[in-house]
């Protein structure tokens, strides 16, 4: 697998703020290796919430299709629903 960014353990633990800095500046992970084997990544803020919301979103579509999602038209059906949830 190719990796964009990597650096090493030992370099990730001297230059932590340099990797943050640039996982976040380059939107890219930066892969962390020990012993030629990758470890881990370290991701940007806006990366990872983009992941969240893509994790979301397909869980989502999943309940959708499943016919487990409901239609909510107006404010009172609304009330009604999240009365439902109440009890």
């Amino acid at each position: 697998m190719l990796y964009q960014q990597s650096i090493s353990a030992r370099q990730m633990q001297r230059e932590y703020k340099t990797v943050f800095d640039c996982a976040n500046k380059e939107k890219t992970p930066v892969v962390v290796f020990a012993h030629n084997k990758p470890l881990g990544a370290v991701i940007g803020l806006e990366l990872l919430e983009k992941l969240q919301m893509d994790t979301i979103l397909k869980e989502a579509l999943q309940e959708y299709k499943k016919g487990k999602t409901r239609t909510i038209s107006d404010a009172k059906e609304l009330e009604q629903y999240l009365a439902e949830l109440d009890k």
